[in-house]
């Protein structure tokens, strides 16, 4: 009896093991999720010594909500100053930034998130389903001051791209995929 439950364990196993794997949805979202660590945050390069920015700044009514404050004139003695200054308001919008971004009066702002949607689909592109290219949505949420990057979408398609191997499905980049898919046509 032990042995036929082991044989049948072994048998169960290999054919387990020989059956073509699918990405399913739920894996790809995990992987894709895990890789681009979604949710991430959007940030817009602030130059506050910059005119071009000021005029922005004060053409978004981010001056008028309190955000930020604007000198308009600047005299000699202020010129060391920036032009765009960070009220308390928009301290929970204002990301870190190193030392040299600091010099040059250069503030990181959080304009909104990146998050992941939903799976579109999933493709098989290869005829042994080793390569899948799955389509994602992700989401853009924005902010008070995602006025400072105007045209973004509030979502967008995405195309991550798979490998199967003895570990199961990877997540890889686009041109290792191509590379792979252009490897399997010269083998042909």
């Amino acid at each position: 009896m032990k042995t036929l439950l082991k044989i049948a364990l072994v048998v169960l196993l290999l054919f387990i093991s020989c059956q073509k794997k699918e990405l399913d949805s739920k894996t790809a979202e995990n992987m894709i999720i895990k890789k681009y660590k979604y949710p991430s945050a959007i940030d817009f390069e602030v130059f506050c010594s910059d005119p071009i920015h000021a005029r922005r700044m004060l053409e978004s009514g981010l001056e008028e909500k309190g955000l930020v404050k604007i000198m308009k004139t600047r005299e000699f003695k202020d010129r060391d100053k920036p032009l765009i200054e960070f009220t308390a308001l928009s301290k929970n919008f204002l990301l870190e930034t190193t030392l040299e971004e600091r010099e040059y009066k250069i503030q990181k702002v959080k304009i909104g998130t990146k998050k992941f949607d939903k799976i579109i689909q999933i493709a098989a592109e290869t005829n042994d389903n080793r390569i899948a290219v799955a389509e994602y949505n992700v989401k853009y949420d924005m902010n008070a001051f995602g006025v400072l990057w105007p045209g973004l979408p509030a979502e967008k398609k995405e195309k991550a791209y798979f490998t199967f191997s003895d570990n199961g499905w990877q997540l890889i980049e686009k041109k290792d995929a191509e590379l792979m898919m252009l490897k399997k046509i010269t083998e042909k």
